[in-house]
């Protein structure tokens, strides 16, 4: 387990702690102090600090300009912006007409890259899903999760191959707050390849994702790789931040 004097806990416990107070209305101009006075409050260093408002602006809750600073961002825009993560979130894993196949599940070591993304030591058990989902028996995306131990008895094989892993979360009393996520173009694995029907090495989406409690602790890192030619992620730019949009599209 990770303790407040590691690093991980230390730009955590800050993100935590900003969070509350930005989503209590603790600061009314939206303007956040300077990043040496939080590092001074908190008692950390301005990288740490640094680290947290990253990982804050990633969830939608602050913006950042390198002249005017951290400014929190109002409960309207963050509402539109859940919203549209929520939809995105919806498009990507909760097709009501698509297959879901469970290919693994079971414990296994947490290895060094899912430990520092579910804040857990490297070697600490944690449950495996990989799942297939399909539609209209063909095979749209693959995915690999990984759950903290404490939280894997709420998870069983048969209801992942009928419903999203979040919402099994949710009903087992896990309340989500939000999450991380990045999608980047990749060659696929062979292995992947073959669950896909695609070409080895075939340029695929490559999709990572830390979901978080709403206390900001990691309940899922999910690891997805899908099919460039039946997914395109859309974007609509506008000067008025609270027009921008962005969603995924099949083909």
């Amino acid at each position: 387990m990770t303790t407040r004097s590691s690093p991980v806990a230390k730009y955590h416990r800050v993100e935590v702690m900003l969070a509350e107070r930005i989503r209590s209305g603790a600061y009314p101009d939206g303007a956040l102090p300077a990043e040496r006075v939080l590092a001074l409050e908190f008692g950390v260093a301005r990288v740490t600090v640094r680290h947290a408002l990253r990982r804050l602006e990633d969830q939608g809750l602050v913006t950042r300009h390198e002249r005017r600073g951290t400014a929190a961002v109002t409960a309207e825009r963050g509402a539109t912006r859940r919203l549209l993560r929520e939809h995105v979130d919806q498009f990507l894993d909760r097709g009501r007409a698509d297959q879901r196949k469970v290919l693994r599940f079971g414990s296994v070591e947490a290895s060094a890259v899912v430990a520092e993304a579910l804040g857990i030591t490297a070697g600490e058990p944690v449950l495996r899903v990989v799942r297939l989902r399909s539609r209209a028996g063909s095979p749209l995306t693959y995915t690999e999760s990984f759950i903290p131990r404490q939280l894997a008895h709420v998870l069983d094989r048969a209801r992942l191959s009928r419903q999203p892993l979040i919402k099994a979360l949710e009903e087992g009393g896990v309340k989500v707050g939000g999450a991380q996520q990045s999608v980047r173009a990749e060659r696929c694995p062979a292995h992947i390849a073959a669950a896909l029907s695609v070409p080895e090495h075939e340029p695929v989406l490559r999709l990572e994702r830390v979901v978080s409690d709403e206390a900001g602790k990691p309940v899922q890192l999910l690891l997805g790789w899908y099919r460039a030619d039946c997914f395109e992620i859309r974007m609509e730019i506008s000067r008025a931040e609270d027009r921008t949009r962005v969603w995924v599209h099949t083909r």
